[in-house]
């Protein structure tokens, strides 16, 4: 089902850039990096439709999140983004990021309409020829980060 959604251009653009094989998709999604990553599956009205992932790092933690091209434009990523970070935030997952690509107008609408604000306009640098991200922190902690 990830192969499947990762294929689509709507999402993969956003999501590494590239179709990711079902190897791949076993190693980094279905959650064989646990505890330092914790993976789920979005649901609306009863049929998967999108995967999240947390992760901790030394200095902060993030969310990733990509919703199946078929789901995308209805809100179901902004409710679940907003959904996991008030759960993680109440948990201690502090400072809680999320990094969409400058270049991705409709990614960095989506998590700040679930509530995560611009970090002092920090950016995070790019590896090699990566596109450049934004830094967006959940509001409660975005004062945290070094």
């Amino acid at each position: 089902m990830l192969t499947r959604w990762l294929a689509h251009p709507a999402v993969h653009r956003g999501w590494g850039g590239r179709p990711l094989g079902l190897a791949e998709v076993r190693a980094k999604y279905t959650g064989r990096r646990a505890p330092a990553v914790l993976s789920w599956i979005i649901v609306r009205d009863g049929a998967p439709c999108g995967y999240v992932q947390a992760w901790r790092g030394p200095d902060r933690h993030g969310l990733d999140m990509f919703v199946s091209a078929g789901a995308q434009g209805r809100g179901t990523g902004r409710r679940a983004a907003a959904l996991l970070a008030r759960h993680l935030d109440r948990h201690g997952w502090r400072p809680l990021t999320v990094d969409p690509a400058a270049d991705d107008p409709a990614a960095f609408a989506m998590w700040t309409a679930a509530g995560f604000v611009r970090s002092r306009d920090r950016d995070v640098g790019p590896p090699d020829d990566a596109p450049a991200r934004l830094l967006l922190a959940w509001p409660d902690c975005s004062a945290e980060l070094p």
